[in-house]
């Protein structure tokens, strides 16, 4: 009986020994494949090269510290020339820049004065501009007045049938108008026809003008020498010839009575009839009788 519990025991036992060894060995093959030992030690691996590469890393730029340092150091006692700190130079540069930054705002400061006070003149000029042009405007509208009144004082420019003028000079009728028949010029020794009349007068005579009018031109002519022709108004015109020293010019009005020059030497076409006033009157261009307007 003794020795029948001592074997099943052993039995047990082995039985047990065998599961344990046979899960056990299960166990390692379901749970450590045999790949991963070698990546673990690539990841060790690389640790400990990176460590490496830190390490001599921190060293190289520990070696090099002394020297940038060193260098840094040269180069400031070099810029500053006193020997002065990195502490000094920063100084001395935030000083600049504090004195740039404050000259900047100086010049800032004046620059915004300088374009107040070209506002202010450019609002001066625009005033004084203003100014300037009323004031022409002002010398415009007073001209205006100006001529406005001497417009008012121009006498009346307008002719008609029941008008009666003055004689342009005192003399003798040498020549009377005739239209209808002809008429004895002495100098030319031939009758023709007679437009004007010739008033007999001395040289340098005054010569008035007859009625109002403006003149309208003064011409050369070979027969009645400087003569000057007036518009009357309503197509009516006055011609004066044989004149010379003229007191008018074109574009004048001149009042009834107004010297308007003097008698000249007669030209070659009167050298007979001797000096005198060649005097004509038109209407609507054709020849009238001046005779009829005179008293």
């Amino acid at each position: 009986m003794m020795n029948n519990r001592i074997t099943r025991i052993i039995a047990n036992t082995v039985g047990l020994a065998a599961v344990a060894a046979l899960g056990i060995t299960v166990y390692q093959l379901g749970t450590a494949p045999v790949k991963e030992a070698p990546q673990e030690q690539t990841e060790e691996t690389q640790q400990d090269e990176n460590s490496i590469a830190d390490a001599g890393t921190s060293q190289v730029e520990s070696e090099n510290q002394p020297l940038l340092q060193e260098d840094g150091a040269e180069n400031t006692e070099e810029t500053s020339g006193d020997g002065s700190t990195d502490t000094e130079s920063f100084d001395e540069e935030d000083a600049n820049d504090t004195s740039e930054n404050s000259d900047t705002n100086d010049n800032s400061n004046i620059q915004d004065s300088n374009v107040s006070e070209n506002s202010s003149g450019s609002e001066s000029n625009e005033n004084t501009e203003t100014t300037n042009v009323e004031s022409a405007v002002s010398d415009e509208i007073g001209e205006t007045k100006d001529v406005s009144a001497s417009a008012v004082n121009l006498p009346v420019v307008n002719f008609s049938e029941d008008t009666l003028m003055e004689w342009p000079v005192n003399g003798n009728i040498l020549l009377d108008y005739s239209m209808d028949q002809t008429t004895y010029f002495p100098t030319l020794d031939q009758y023709k026809l007679s437009p004007a009349i010739s008033v007999g007068a001395v040289e340098g005579a005054p010569v008035v003008a007859a009625v109002n009018g403006t003149v309208y031109s003064v011409e050369q002519n070979a027969q009645t020498g400087t003569t000057l022709t007036m518009e009357l108004g309503n197509g009516y015109q006055a011609v004066y010839g044989q004149l010379t020293d003229l007191t008018v010019s074109e574009g004048d009005t001149v009042k009834k009575g107004t010297t308007i020059g003097y008698i000249a030497q007669p030209t070659k076409y009167y050298s007979t009839e001797g000096t005198n006033l060649y005097f004509a009157m038109r209407k609507n261009g054709e020849p009238i009788d001046p005779i009829e307007y005179l008293p």
